[in-house]
Order: C-alpha cells, then sequence, then structure tokens
C-alpha cells in the first residue's frame, strides 16, 4: 500500500518579490516529491508571482483597523488548518508565527509548528512584547534561524534551546542566476562610459536608501561619471524621489521599480550595494554575488559579515571601511528614517569611501568577485532541502 505523503503548509503574507516569497517556492519545488505542499497568504492584492496551482488565500488584506483585523486573520488561519488539515505548519514572518502558534490552540489535530526568524529586528523590536515573543517561541517545535548570528542571540532573548533552533542559510542555483542574468533589457539602455551602482529591494526605511542617497551624493562630488539604479517598489517611493530632488540628483539616481528578472540589470552594473539598516540572510546581497558583480554592504545585523568573511571574524580599527574575502564590509549604519538633504553621518561617510575604493580599484574588485561566485557554490539547493526534509522529519 502506497505511504500517504505528509501536508506541509508554508504560510506567508502575499505573493510579492521578496526574500521570503522567494525561499517558500523554491522549498515547495525541492520538497514536492515527499511532500503534499501547500502555500498558504493572508491576501494577495498587489500580487507579484503568478501561482499556477492552487493555493490557500486567507483573503484578509492589511486595515486601518488592525486589531480586527488580527482577529480576523486568527480564525481564518484556524479555518485554514481545519480545511487542510496539515501534518506541519512552517510560518514565514513574525505575524504569522503568531498566527501559526494561536490557531493550534483552536484546532482538534494540531499540526506540528515551525516559526521563521528571517529578520535581525525581529529580535530587537518586538512584535508585542519581548514576553510575548518569547512565549510564542517557547510553544513552537522548532525555530528556523536564517543566520547563526540570528540564532546566537535569539537564544539568549527568547531562551530558545539550542536543539530547537536550527539555522538555514537561504539556497542559491547559480546556474539559473547566471542565465536570466544573460536576458537582454529593453527598458533602460546602460552606457559604456558610466561606471553603474545597482541596489534592489522593498522601497521601505528598513533598506536605508535615504543613507545610500546621501552617502552617493558624495561620491558623485568626486567622480562624475556614476549612477545609481534603484530596483523595487515600495511605501516610500515619493519620499525617496522627493530627496533625490532635494539633492538634484535626478540625471544621476534612478528608480527603476520592481523587477521579474532583476539579475540581468545587477550583472550589467559595476557594483552592487547593501545598505540595510537590519537583515536576516541577504538574498540580494547574495544574487549579486551569484552573477559575478562586486559587492559592498553595510556590517548589519545581519548577514553580510558572514557572506563576505570566510570566519566571520574582523576589526575595524581606524579604516572607514574592512576589505572582505568576498566584498567590501563598510560601518553599521546609524539609523534614522529623515528622507531630507543633511550632513553625512559616519556610517554615511564609511559608505560613500567604500564605494569610492570600489572605483578606484576595480581590478582588485574583480578579482573578489571572481572569488565570491564560487563562495556562493556552498548555498547549494540540494544542501538546502536536505537541511530542511531532516528538519521536517524530526
Amino acid at each position: 500500500m502506497k505511504q500517504l505523503k505528509k501536508k506541509l503548509v508554508f504560510f506567508i503574507g502575499g505573493l510579492n518579490f521578496g526574500g521570503m516569497e522567494r525561499v517558500v517556492f523554491i522549498a515547495k519545488e525541492l520538497l514536492e516529491k515527499e511532500y503534499d505542499v501547500k502555500i498558504a497568504t493572508l491576501y494577495q492584492e498587489s500580487a507579484d508571482y503568478e501561482v499556477k496551482e492552487e493555493y490557500y488565500n486567507l483573503n484578509v488584506p492589511p486595515s486601518n483597523k488592525k486589531m480586527v483585523t488580527m482577529i480576523k486573520r486568527l480564525f481564518r488561519t484556524i479555518k485554514m488548518k481545519r480545511k487542510l488539515k496539515p501534518d506541519i505548519v512552517f510560518s514565514f514572518g513574525m505575524y504569522l508565527n503568531y498566527l501559526n502558534i494561536l490557531s493550534n490552540y483552536m484546532v482538534k489535530n494540531k499540526p506540528t509548528t515551525i516559526v521563521g526568524i528571517r529578520s535581525y529586528d525581529w529580535l530587537i523590536e518586538p512584535f508585542f512584547s519581548t514576553k510575548i515573543d518569547k512565549w510564542i517561541m517557547k510553544h513552537a517545535d522548532k525555530v528556523n534561524s536564517v543566520s547563526n548570528l540570528i540564532a546566537k542571540d535569539a537564544e539568549k532573548i527568547w531562551k530558545i534551546p539550542k536543539e530547537k533552533n536550527i539555522v538555514i542559510y537561504n539556497p542559491y542555483d547559480i546556474e539559473a542566476i547566471s542565465k536570466k542574468s544573460l536576458e537582454p533589457i529593453d527598458d533602460f539602455e546602460f552606457n559604456s562610459k558610466k561606471y553603474y551602482v545597482i541596489t534592489m529591494g522593498r522601497l521601505a526605511d528598513q533598506k536605508g536608501y535615504n543613507h545610500l542617497i546621501r552617502a552617493f551624493s558624495e561620491v558623485v562630488k568626486k567622480y562624475d561619471n556614476m549612477e545609481l539604479l534603484i530596483l523595487g517598489n515600495g511605501d516610500q517611493k515619493e519620499k525617496l524621489e522627493e530627496m533625490i530632488d532635494s539633492y538634484e540628483l535626478k540625471d544621476k539616481i534612478k528608480l527603476l521599480g520592481g523587477k521579474k528578472n532583476p539579475y540581468k540589470y545587477v550583472k550589467r552594473a559595476n557594483l552592487y550595494v547593501l545598505s540595510s539598516l537590519t537583515e536576516g540572510f541577504p538574498n540580494a546581497l547574495s544574487e549579486a554575488m551569484c552573477v559575478g558583480t562586486p559587492v559592498v554592504s553595510v556590517n548589519c545585523k545581519s548577514g553580510p559579515s558572514e557572506i563576505l568573511f570566510e570566519n566571520n571574524e574582523f576589526t575595524y580599527g581606524d579604516e572607514d571601511f574592512y576589505i572582505g574575502d568576498y566584498g567590501i564590509l563598510s560601518r553599521e549604519i546609524m539609523a534614522d528614517k529623515q528622507y531630507i538633504k543633511k550632513e553625512l553621518s559616519l556610517s554615511e561617510k564609511s559608505l560613500a569611501q567604500a564605494i569610492i575604493f570600489a572605483y578606484e580599484n576595480k581590478e582588485k574588485m574583480d578579482n573578489i568577485a571572481i572569488n565570491a561566485k564560487k563562495h556562493m557554490e556552498k548555498y547549494t539547493y540540494q544542501k538546502f532541502h536536505d537541511t530542511l526534509n531532516k528538519i521536517l522529519k524530526s
């Protein structure tokens, strides 16, 4: 008699282009031979991904009535679990983690719950309170941290037992990414006489684009042939446009919007920059390394130092930035949410100097990029599958 596959539900917010969503779709594809895999979302408004197969939509989009929305989502999550009868529910995002754990108290056949800590700011900015967050983590069967730093600090802050806290780095298919990076571009023309700095991600405070614009305003004072391209959509688009205007840099900084295939733009750029205030394990930085583009990153928590340094060991001393094994690390951003023209902070100056160093040392950066691409081969789909499968089976 053929053994029935266990039912696995990946629980995510929506179907927008983003790191969490990308990982979920990869995991679904890799695990379908061994599990009956379904995706459940809170809502599907402004969806980027086109999902051909059936998925479960709770259909509760965000609203101004936050408490009403939360309660509605909780009861829809309970309904989802009763209908799909999953053996395992793996949630991505702190909001989803809450719904995953709380709903288990209201269903008969309780599925195994796995919660994901995908960004360092979840540790330092409690969803409700540190005490309640700790309770949620305590009642999860497994906790998936996306970097060693997150795992280490989560154990301290939330008292998560080591055996329950599992690190799974994000996976990358270098061959597929490289193939996509060679596709033609028909909506933007790269000029061989210019030096292009590129970044991608949601247009949100967390991505630190206001800091990057300030740093770049300093860079173009020295080198006039440089342009900054920002790929992504988000709530802060208007503020970023106003900020670019205030610096009179409309001809130097372009907001190109979200792209289904961002790799072909990153491949043709001279330098990729990550300016985030916090991350988990930054996909965009890793994907830039996969296509062979040199990278500069701020030393945010967490991810960049683990990616750019072989042993994650370095000290700054008096330097403005640190040249790592696989890219350059500038100082951690001193966060502010002001989208205005102002004097550069120490961390913004550090980022500007790192970009200038990359520009002035193209040969060195190209050699580092070659090693970085080879380094990314350790984050294979197979390794991701094996680690994830081991957790699910346990």
